[in-house]
């Protein structure tokens, strides 16, 4: 029989759609009616006993919480630590099954994005220093099983391929995996499938997310004040299967590996109505599987 991802589950991280915590019922009623099996959850909704019971009344799991560290050249900033603590507190109180760490974006990064040799950069310490707080985190979470990846992010300090090699080679494998975006990846110059096949079994975790061509061309041409622009007023980011991403690739690839993790769809900012978009990621998704086994 053909390799499959079959053991993969298909969640959401829901940036496209409107929460409000007097709605969410309803909320997780419409994502589960789309059939998303998980969803990235915020601390807010981590830390309320109502919102966890309406996820399982949804059969709905916390696939995962983002955890997001600021920084300049330096590494970590001042305020990482109390943000880090608090969120992997949600995270385990939430019993959320993957913690997914990140750089918070800047400002300068942000302009830079897509073209980032003329950008900002963490220095050696930087990476160090970053590299330590993660490890400080991901170890608490470990313990209380909570399992961590993290994901290079565009606009941040670790964005390209590069940059990221550099990050996971001071990170140990078995505590800290990659999250493959495969649009931030796309963004900082890489191919989601030789992603794959570079880390291989440390993929623990993927967002699905997919590019428009013709703005990406704009943004590293430097057409744009800032990536946030490009996201925001030109939808960068599209349904998957709608863009530069080799959605059937990317599963054949992921299956040689035997994935059975969280893979999650994404788009940041999406043309009204928004959250059908969702639902055209779910079925390109879902046709994409059929077709590749």
């Amino acid at each position: 029989m053909s390799k499959k991802v079959d053991k993969a589950k298909v969640g959401i991280v829901a940036l496209n759609w409107k929460f409000e915590m007097a709605n969410s019922a309803d909320f997780l009623k419409r994502i589960a009616a789309y059939e998303f099996e998980g969803i990235q959850i915020s601390v807010e909704q981590a830390n309320s006993d109502l919102f966890l019971s309406q996820m399982k009344e949804n059969n709905l799991a916390t696939a995962e919480q983002y955890l997001d560290i600021a920084c300049d050249e330096n590494g970590p900033l001042a305020t990482a630590d109390a943000h880090s603590q608090e969120i992997v507190d949600a995270a385990v109180r939430a019993g959320v099954e993957m913690l997914v760490f990140a750089v918070d974006g800047t400002l300068e990064r942000d302009i830079y994005a897509g073209r980032t040799h003329l950008g900002p950069h963490l220095n050696e310490n930087g990476y160090q220093r970053l590299a330590d707080h993660i490890a400080k985190y991901a170890l608490q979470a470990k313990t209380a099983g909570v399992r961590s990846s993290f994901h290079p992010h565009s606009a941040t300090y670790i964005e390209t391929p590069e940059e990221t090699r550099k990050l996971m080679a001071l990170l140990e494998h078995d505590l800290v995996g990659m999250c493959l975006d495969v649009g931030h990846w796309i963004v900082g110059g890489g191919d989601p499938v030789q992603g794959v096949i570079e880390y291989g079994k440390r993929v623990t975790h993927v967002h699905i997310k997919d590019v428009d061509p013709e703005v990406l061309k704009k943004l590293i041409a430097g057409e744009y004040e800032r990536m946030h622009v490009a996201v925001e007023d030109h939808y960068l980011f599209v349904p998957a299967g709608e863009g530069a991403l080799d959605l059937p690739g990317l599963f054949k690839e992921l299956a040689n590996i035997d994935f059975s993790d969280w893979m999650m769809s994404e788009q940041d900012k999406a043309r009204e109505p928004a959250e059908e978009k969702s639902g055209v990621s779910m079925r390109n998704i879902k046709t994409a599987l059929k077709e590749c086994f």
